[in-house]
């Protein structure tokens, strides 16, 4: 009894946690700026494809895993430049699952001898809760099989979602602030249970030290995230949420995250660093360049009471860049004339 009990309530307290950041924690942040801020996109005048794999807390039965397509390019309309953007992410967190598909537009300018973007994300996210999964014992003076804290079997939820956000750049310096689940969508599980997503903002920056030797890069950068409250609405009496009908439970007020990452690069190809989140972890990034293929990979290595129960946490991302200012060369002809 106390067993199944407890994994009904680290089920729902962790994803109450959890969702108080529902967008998933990323250690390779830097080569993922538009999932964060869709004024990214049509920033470097490239074609770029990523696809991004996160596993979290390796050791942890139900811990997250997360995909993430994504894909941005710019484009000219009406003597205007602009940038367009999309992405897929898939992420599954115990007996929850969740699916975001997005669309961005990103406005392009110059500004201060730099480029600006402001852009939008409209987005369609889908939640399930299978909580035919859920053990519960048969018989026992204690318990109640009809307890509304288990739907006994698979709910699902979806919403219309929405962001904006604002990126700058200029030489060898970027700045973006975004905000992401901009209308703190409402999920209806089913007509018990409801899921609300926090808006959560985001500053990054970074900068680009050219070191003496010429094949020699220092990037530095930073991420700032931070989540407002979120909720979680339970319609009836329960055993583990024993609040009157109607009543909200909260999930963890607002809170902020740092991450401060360094990375060497060497002759624009490959790269090595380091990375320290705040009261979570600290991160070995590794990765390199090969012609329009690029890979990096990260290990997280948990600093916080976690680390009881988990080896780490491992990120791998492929991304396919196209250079689309390359112009076609054009080839040239001796007339037979001056032969």
């Amino acid at each position: 009894m106390k067993k199944t009990l407890y994994i009904l309530i680290t089920v729902f307290s962790a994803h109450f946690s959890l969702f108080a950041q529902f967008d998933t924690q990323l250690s390779n942040y830097w080569a993922a700026n538009n999932y964060y801020n869709p004024g990214f996109n049509g920033q470097t005048g490239n074609l770029e494809l990523m696809a991004l794999s996160r596993m979290q807390w390796l050791g942890i039965q139900g811990a997250p895993r997360t995909v993430i397509v994504m894909a941005e390019m710019p484009y000219s309309f009406f003597g205007r430049e602009h940038g367009v953007g999309a992405s897929m992410y898939n992420e599954s967190i115990g007996l929850f699952s969740s699916s975001v598909i997005s669309g961005q537009y990103t406005y392009k300018t110059r500004l201060f001898k730099g480029n600006f973007g402001i852009g939008i994300q409209v987005g369609y996210i889908n939640e399930t809760f299978d909580g035919s999964k859920v053990e519960i014992p048969k018989e026992n003076d204690f318990f109640d099989p009809n307890d509304e804290a288990n739907p006994g079997s698979q709910v699902t939820g979806t919403s219309i979602d929405a962001g904006l956000g604002i990126y700058f750049s200029k030489k060898n310096f970027y700045a973006g602030l975004s905000v992401t689940h901009l209308l703190s969508p409402k999920l209806e599980l089913n007509s018990d249970y409801v899921l609300e997503i926090p808006r959560t903002y985001y500053l990054t920056a970074g900068y680009n030290i050219q070191l003496n030797n010429p094949l020699l890069e220092l990037r530095p950068s930073i991420l700032v995230k931070t989540v407002e409250l979120s909720s979680f609405y339970v319609q009836g009496d329960s055993l583990l949420v024993p609040v009157e009908k109607g009543n909200m439970i909260k999930g963890l007020l607002a809170q902020t995250q740092v991450d401060i990452s360094l990375r060497m690069i060497y002759n624009k190809t490959f790269w090595g660093g380091v990375s320290w989140r705040k009261n979570d972890a600290v991160v070995i990034m590794l990765g390199g360049k090969f012609k329009m293929i690029e890979a990096g990979y990260s290990y997280d290595y948990p600093v916080s009471r976690i680390i009881k129960g988990t080896w780490g946490s491992h990120e791998i991302f492929l991304k396919y860049v196209v250079d689309l200012s390359k112009k076609k060369s054009v080839k040239k002809y001796k007339s037979v004339r001056i032969l």
